[in-house]
């Protein structure tokens, strides 16, 4: 299991509390469950889409709009 330092990822997301946190992290693990023909990785520290998801956000890749609706980092609209 991996941890993540979550206070971390808010201050660097710019998240304003945990719970958006959550619920960004459930919206995009359930975006990624219902991709039809995704596969995941062999490494198994990455089988779960949670897990996946959280690294996403953490990194940056994925990015939540107070909306909630989501959007990929494309260096070409930002």
């Amino acid at each position: 299991m991996i941890f993540y330092d979550i206070e971390k990822i808010i201050r660097e997301r710019g998240i304003d509390n945990k719970y958006r946190l959550t619920g960004a992290v459930a919206d995009r693990a359930r975006q990624l469950s219902e991709q039809k023909g995704r596969r995941l990785t062999d490494d198994a520290a990455r089988e779960k889409y949670i897990s996946l998801a959280l690294e996403e956000i953490a990194s940056g890749k994925v990015v939540f709009l107070k909306t909630g609706l989501a959007r990929e980092n494309h260096p070409e609209t930002d």
